[in-house]
Order: C-alpha cells, then structure tokens, then sequence
C-alpha cells in the first residue's frame, strides 16, 4: 500500500459544522472529515475529465467507489508546520493520556493502569514523535447572520423578522495534515490526477459559496505504509483508534463490538495465511462513543446517522505470536480500514505502545526582531495583500455590473458562473464560452460597459475593464508604506496571477448582474 501525505491551509473561516441542539448556533468540527476530501476531490476529478456520469469512468470508480483509496482525516497542527517537519504526527489524544492540573506532566494510565492524584484527562488534539508530546489548540471564533432565506430577502441583505443565526468557525491560517491510503494498482493513476490540477484554491465546508471555506490542498509528500515498528512481545500494547471506527451492525455493548472488531481482524489474517490468535476477553479498554451523520451533496440527503467507537480509544491488543511477516500482515489489515464507511477514512487503527517516560513539546512560537523577518511571516502578509487586491478587484466588478442593462434571462450567466468556478483559467474559459450557441451568444452582445459588449471582451482581444488599473493605488497606502512593503516582501508583492484577477472580475461581475436580474 502507498500513503500520501496532504496538507491544508485555512485561507478563509471555515465551518464544518456538527449537530447541535441550539438551532441558532452552528458549531464547528476542529478537524477535516475525510469524507470532505473525498467529496472535494471527486467534484474537482469530475471537471478534470469533464464526466457527466460520473461513476460509469473506471478512474472515478477505482479512486472514489471502490474502496481502493482511503481518504482519512486531516488533524490539526497549528500555525506552522515547524513540528511536522520534524517528524511529529496529528491525531486525537489517546484516551489514556492524563496531564497534571499546572499542565506540566503527562502520564499515560494504560502504563501503569490508574490514575494518579492531581491529574486529570487530557482532550482535544496533539502531535507526536517517539516519547514527545504536544498539545494543540484550533482557533475558533463565532460571527453573527441575518437568516435571509428567500431570494427578495437575499437581495435586499437583511431581514425586518430580526432573525438570526450564529457560525463558529476555524480561524484562517491555520494547517491541517492528513493523507491517502491507496492500493498499490491505483497508486500511479491518483498520483497523476494529483500532479494535473489546481489545488491552491478549494472550498469546503458551510456556506463555501460565500464568504467561507477557502483553502489551499497541497500534496507534501509519497511514500510507502510503513510496516509495525513495536516491539509486540512486551505488554502494554494497544490497537489505537485513529479515526471513528463505525461497526457494521447496529450494537450497545462496547465488549462485543470490540470482540466483533478483534475477530474481523483476526480473520483477516488467517485468510492472508498467518495463522495467530487474538485474545478477545479480559482485555482492557478505554473507549468513548459518538455518532457519526453527514451531509451527501450529490443526493441532497442526509446521511443515516451511526453510532461509532470515537477516535482515541484504546483496545488492548494481545497476540499469541509475532514476528516480521506477522507485523507486516497487521499493518495492511489496519491501514485498509476496518467498519464501515472505510473510503471515508473511518476506523483506522494503528499500534498504541504504552510509555512511562512521555516528554512535553513546547509548540514553537516565532520570535521577530526588527531586521529578520521569517519565511512564515512574509508568506501570509503577501497573502493578505494579495487577499486585499482581490477585494478590490471584486468592488470594480460590482460597480461595473451597475452600469450596464440586466437581461431578462439568467441562463447564459448561470452558466459562465458554473464555468469560471470550474479549475480552468482564463484561456479554457472563453473557449468554453464560445461553444455557446448563438442566442446566448447574443445576450452576452446586448450587454454594453464602457460602449463595448461583453462578448467583445471576452472574443476581440479588448483591455479588459481593469488593465489600466494599478492595484496598488487602491489600497491607500503612501509612498513610503509602499516602497516599504516591496522592500520587505519583493517587488512582485504587488503582482496578482492575471488568471487570478480575470476570474475574480468577471466572477463577480455576473453575480451582481445576476441579482439586478
């Protein structure tokens, strides 16, 4: 089996939102759903290779339906990546981890089996690396709405019923790291679907049409699944749930769904042909439970919601025997998933290797002098004057929009919209457009800016409305501000991708005109 490994920036608030009795407010996830990225990346294969029946392409199939990819969960690692670079990993914190009240101890009960005096359990995520330990917070803030839940009310952009509606959200500029377990078959053809599209630039999550969800998915690195590296002879040994692990059959008792988990394992591997036995009783186990829905856009329905062994539990894991062949048999069995909803990346099991001796990481925090400026800092600051040119771009295209005469039919635009969100840029785009048929070709023409239709813009090499435009100027800065910022952060800081700026304009050109409609 081949992994690889993703990682994902928040560009933008992003909600995941999770079930919640308060109907006003909408909470957040603090991690990425598997089931998220297969849906993101499915949408972003299906107009790579422009399908209309999606699941009658053998490619889409093999890496989407099959099985064959299992595409797990980005945990959270903070604001930079300084950790992850060196080796630690994300995932949910073990059940068994306790942490002392000052917060400067971290003991492990599966060790030792009780808890000490004046410690208390730990939640949330963390990285790891050996015997070293660091806990991780997510940022989250909640903001205020107006539910405006008609189109008049929609374009009027209030609401007179006062009715309202809070998201919390995920703070921008945070990553997430996650990856893809795929069957050796299909590696070579999801590696090359990866290498051929525009990641840079996704969306996720709630309301991802507007205002949240921007992110950027790259692809960090290749490798193999690597084989168990513990010593499975000594005690203490734990299947750890890295992801919700879903049973198969409805169930109650924790005892049998993991005597049920053990046994599927168990004859996993005696059909690979290594004959060992697993014990199933008077085993310890640490576990919690939730229940597990989602959303599934395709169908416009809710999942059937399931109740699941959460991520962190602990299930003690004693075999009668062991040697190489028989760590490598387990690692395929874990790593292919286990339950239900395995595409998804749900139940994921890895070894869990009680410690005495865990050491606390402190997350690093950059310190800034006056005449060094990190890589990190420069890069958002570019990023947020990048961010904020856009903004610009996008006014220019509203008071445009204002200008010209709205058409009576929406379809034409309808379509250019779906066209400039596609991955394509801005030469693909016109020739899109210009396979339209001759009608609608003609409501582009009887939309005039500046004394030129739009069709004229798009067809007979005119300056686009902008060209003359120096970005830089809208941002109300001096002169000195500004030398200062190319001197700190390149001259180029200023220099939007042209792409970029062509599908932002006309994006939301058509969208305004669209609500003038």
């Amino acid at each position: 089996m081949k992994k690889i490994d993703y990682i994902i920036e928040t560009l933008a608030p992003v909600s995941l939102t999770e079930k919640n009795n308060d109907s006003s407010l909408y909470v957040t996830k603090k991690y990425i759903p598997g089931a998220i990225i297969r849906g993101m990346l499915a949408g972003k294969f299906i107009q790579y290779k422009n399908l209309i029946n999606a699941h009658e392409d053998e490619d889409f199939y093999n890496i989407f339906l099959s099985g064959k990819v299992r595409f797990v969960s980005a945990y959270p690692v903070g604001r930079n990546l300084e950790l992850v670079k060196k080796g630690f990993s994300p995932m949910n914190v073990p059940l068994s981890l306790v942490c002392s009240k000052d917060g400067k101890s971290i003991k492990d009960i599966s060790f030792n089996k009780q808890i000490s005096p004046g410690y208390k359990k730990m939640k949330g995520f963390m990285l790891k690396y050996d015997n070293e330990i660091c806990k991780v917070d997510v940022d989250t803030q909640v903001e205020l709405h107006m539910a405006r839940n008609n189109d008049k009310l929609r374009l009027i952009g209030s609401n007179k019923d006062g009715r309202i509606f809070n998201y919390e959200y995920i703070e921008p500029n945070q990553f997430f790291l996650g990856y893809l377990i795929i069957d050796d078959d299909i590696f070579s053809n999801i590696k090359s679907f990866l290498e051929s599209i525009e990641l840079n630039n996704i969306h996720i999550g709630r309301s991802k049409n507007i205002q949240y969800g921007k992110c950027s998915f790259e692809v960090e690195k290749f490798s193999d699944c690597k084989s168990i590296d513990y010593d499975l002879l000594k005690e203490n040994v734990y299947l750890q749930a890295l992801t919700p692990y879903i049973p198969i059959k409805e169930w109650q008792s924790v005892e049998t769904v993991v005597k049920e988990l053990l046994f599927s394992i168990e004859n996993k591997l005696n059909k690979a042909g290594i004959d060992i036995n697993i014990r199933k009783n008077d085993i310890a186990i640490l576990s919690a439970s939730e229940e597990i829905g989602g959303f599934v856009s395709v169908w416009q329905s809710m999942r059937e919601r399931r109740r699941a062994i959460s991520a962190g539990s602990l299930i003690e894991f004693i075999i009668d025997k062991t040697d190489e062949k028989v760590l490598e048999k387990i690692s395929e069995v874990l790593y292919s998933g286990l339950g239900y909803r395995c595409e998804d990346g749900f139940g994921q099991f890895r070894i869990w290797q009680s410690r005495g001796n865990i050491k606390i990481a402190d997350y690093p925090i950059e310190i800034l002098n006056q005449d060094i400026m990190s890589s990190t800092v420069r890069m958002n600051a570019k990023k947020i004057i990048q961010k904020r040119i856009l903004l610009e771009v996008r006014k220019k295209a509203i008071i445009d929009a204002e200008k010209v005469n709205p058409l009576k039919s929406k379809n034409a635009l309808n379509r250019i919209e779906r066209i400039i969100l596609s991955n394509y840029k801005e030469e693909n785009i016109k020739q899109e457009i210009g396979e339209f048929k001759s009608i609608a070709k003609d409501n582009l023409r009887n939309i005039k800016l500046n004394g030129f239709s739009i069709y004229d813009f798009l067809f007979e090499k005119l300056d686009m409305p902008y060209s003359n435009i120096k970005w830089e100027n809208c941002l109300e800065l001096d002169d000195d501000k500004l030398n200062s910022l190319k001197s700190d952060l390149g001259s180029e800081v200023f220099n939007v991708d042209k792409n970029l700026i062509f599908k932002e304009y006309w994006l939301w050109f058509i969208k305004h005109l669209k609500k003038r409609s």
